[in-house]
């Protein structure tokens, strides 16, 4: 069962997809003109999980619980046992766990006394390093399945996460000055991670990688819909909030949470993935693929929809 199952209303949701959808626009910034970490993209993506994470605690009955467990629950029961199994099985997790060198908790290390430009010491690298460790024991028992096994190896990626996010926050900034090496460690470290972080992002809001909210000409009966035609899905009414215009007789829609309603069609298919990338080129520089929420009939849901650059 994904978060929005539960949900009546936007709250939160919305804020979840504006950062979201942020962090798209800067991953997509050419670096040979503007200057854009990794790091940028992941703590911009790690905002928009911590407002599902406030989001989602609102509905719990325990709104005292610690952030880490808070964060490794929201993960186990937003996730149906289908997308956990995805999730163990894929590239992004599997590059985590053999991410080298590992992972450091950067709290760990600024308490043993860590300065930047000093060699770290042995004992002081093995505790800073001992979440990533963990992951990568409980990783290797995955194969023997089991409930138990699934739910510990995706307990320690969400404490991995956790210090990855706690170490972003950050910054390089010490009493000692920049720590220009920890610079270094979190940008190699966020190059895995942004992937990782796009799966679950799109996993816990219940995959709107397979959802597209067509306004105009690619829905059935508009005059681009053999575009998508021969992809096998189902059609539904939808209402999203924005601003929709006619620019030389194409629709162009401007996403507002705030906006006025307008009704649009949302295409569900499990075609979409693999053909996301024949549809953002028929689409053209003028449109951006972002999420949108929208309302069925049956309650919420995030799609992609085509907004005007």
């Amino acid at each position: 069962m994904s978060l929005l199952a539960n949900l009546t209303a936007m709250g939160h949701l919305t804020e979840a997809v504006i950062h979201f959808n942020k962090a798209l626009d800067l991953n997509a910034l050419d670096p040979a003109v503007h200057i854009c970490s990794k790091v940028d993209v992941a703590r911009t993506m790690f905002d928009g999980l911590n407002k599902l994470q406030t989001e989602w605690l609102m509905n719990q009955s325990d709104q005292q619980i610690g952030e880490v467990k808070a964060f490794q629950t929201m993960i186990l029961s937003g996730l149906s046992s289908e997308a956990k199994d995805d999730l163990l099985r894929s590239v992004q997790i599997k590059k985590l766990v053999a991410l080298h060198p590992k992972i450091m908790n950067h709290d760990i290390l600024r308490r043993g006394g860590y300065r930047p430009d000093v060699a770290i010491e042995t004992s002081l690298a093995k505790d800073a390093v001992l979440v990533h460790q963990k992951l990568e024991s409980a990783y290797r028992e995955i194969d023997r399945g089991g409930n138990e096994i699934r739910e510990r190896v995706i307990k320690r990626v969400a404490e991995l996460l956790y210090v990855v996010r706690s170490n972003i926050a950050h910054g390089e900034k010490t009493p000692y000055g920049p720590d220009l090496k920890k610079r270094e460690r979190d940008e190699q470290v966020c190059i895995s991670i942004v992937p990782l972080l796009e799966l679950l992002f799109d996993m816990l809001l219940d995959q709107p990688c397979k959802k597209l909210i067509s306004y105009g000409t690619l829905a059935p009966g508009q005059p681009n819909h053999s575009l998508v035609s021969d992809l096998k899905g189902e059609w539904d009414e939808c209402v999203i909030r924005g601003a929709l215009n006619q620019d030389q007789g194409l629709s162009q829609f401007s996403w507002d949470p705030a906006g006025s309603e307008q009704n649009a069609s949302l295409f569900t298919s499990g075609d979409l993935p693999t053909n996301w990338h024949r549809i953002d080129k028929f689409e053209g520089a003028r449109y951006r693929r972002r999420l949108v929420p929208t309302k069925t009939r049956t309650g919420i849901a995030i799609a992609y929809a085509y907004i005007a650059s």
